[in-house]
């Protein structure tokens, strides 16, 4: 009696087969631990780029807010001065 009839689906995958899918798999595990790599890099390169932009941000914040803080007070003197005179 054939020992492939004993199989009741019909297939047989050899050690062959196996070893040819676990080779792929390292080369696919490999390609991925690249990619991650270049991610780690792209999102520093980011961080490093948004940081910079922080830090330009911050330095109009102060002399922006100092202006219009003075243009206040000026606007309010005047005010007075209308009503009062």
């Amino acid at each position: 009696m054939n020992e492939h009839q004993d199989d009741p689906l019909g297939v047989r995958i050899g050690a062959r087969e196996i070893y040819d899918e676990v080779v792929g798999l390292r080369e696919d595990v490999r390609s991925l631990g690249q990619e991650g790599e270049n991610v780690t890099e792209t999102l520093e390169d980011h961080e490093n780029r948004i940081r910079g932009l922080e830090s330009e941000r911050g330095r109009f914040v102060l002399p922006v807010a100092l202006i219009t803080a003075v243009a206040t007070v000026v606007a309010a003197g005047i005010t007075v001065v209308k009503v009062a005179g």
